[in-house]
């Protein structure tokens, strides 16, 4: 299997954890924040697909983000800039969407996108460096790293927050 099409399966799966996330739940339930350090599924969701959104298009390609180029904010009522990475607690807390079914076009989208961009690639074209601050990275690590291990941990989160409001988790004995 070639590192592309690994990227693009474990990806998927990414996707199809996130698609999931707000099924059979109530808009109380998909915005329940529990006491301390922790984040609604809302927020999980917005985050993954901004932080996607973020490397694929702006990182990796050099563009406007979708988030800015499809006019997302005032689609779905969530904050124009922010993908959540570094914010507080209580800023986390006042995600909520506006128009649910309008942020998983978004998330459809960017989802998209991102597959487009990798269908684009070879294995070599995974070894480009890109800038991060002040380090660098190959277009492989970023995915590995900040997409597919850091997002599926939001996952993870995504059925925790489940678990404790009596629902199961997504992708059940899929992996997760």
């Amino acid at each position: 299997m070639a590192a592309t099409d690994f990227m693009k399966q474990t990806l998927e799966f990414v996707h199809r954890g996130f698609r999931g996330a707000p099924e059979g739940l109530t808009p109380e339930q998909v915005h329940f924040v529990p006491e301390g350090q922790s984040h609604s599924i809302a927020w999980c969701m917005w985050h993954a697909a901004r932080i996607e959104d973020l490397f694929f298009q702006q990182i990796f390609q050099g563009k406007p983000s979708e988030w800015e180029a499809g006019g997302w904010a005032a689609k779905t009522g969530l904050p124009e800039k922010g993908f959540g990475t570094g914010q507080s607690t209580e800023d986390a807390a006042q995600i909520h969407f506006g128009a649910l079914d309008a942020f998983q076009g978004y998330q459809a989208k960017v989802a998209g996108l991102s597959m487009a961009f990798l269908d684009s690639l070879d294995d070599e074209g995974l070894k480009r460096e890109v800038k991060l601050g002040e380090k660098t990275e190959t277009i492989g690590e970023s995915i590995n790293l900040h997409l597919v291990i850091h997002l599926n941990g939001h996952r993870g989160e995504v059925n925790l927050l489940r678990g404790m409001q009596g629902f199961n988790p997504v992708l059940l004995n899929q992996g997760g």
